[in-house]
């Protein structure tokens, strides 16, 4: 006898198994979900996963928020270097592509232009 399994129960049983991996993190009582999933049915319960995951979807976008505002804040810090004035960053990237040009390495071409990036900031101070 040949024991076969009908496609909509293998879809029951991953979803089940999916709810069981995503249900602590998002609810702290994932055994009692074990237990509505049985006496409500799938759909009641992933509503109430989703009902009740809120929380966790409100933190993912505060933390989004905080990142964008760093980045925002990298950015304006960055553009405000003294490397990145128009003056500056002309000739120093001039120089280091002519450098690369003759070189023929990106290597030394870096290895000299940090060193003169940094000299001409004032970093040496």
């Amino acid at each position: 006898m040949k024991f076969k399994i009908e496609r909509s129960v293998v879809v029951k049983l991953l979803i089940i198994g999916a709810i069981l991996l995503i249900a602590p993190q998002a609810v702290p009582f994932a055994f009692e979900f074990v237990v509505m999933a049985d006496i409500m049915g799938l759909e009641a319960l992933i509503l109430f996963l989703i009902y009740q995951s809120r929380h966790f979807i409100t933190a993912l976008a505060a933390r989004f928020a905080e990142w964008r505002s760093e980045v925002a804040t990298t950015i304006v810090l960055l553009a405000s270097a003294y490397i990145f004035q128009p003056k500056i960053f002309i000739s120093h990237a001039a120089g280091s592509s002519l450098l690369l040009l003759f070189a023929c390495s990106l290597a030394m071409a870096l290895a000299l232009w940090i060193p003169a990036i940094y000299l001409s900031s004032g970093g040496f101070v």
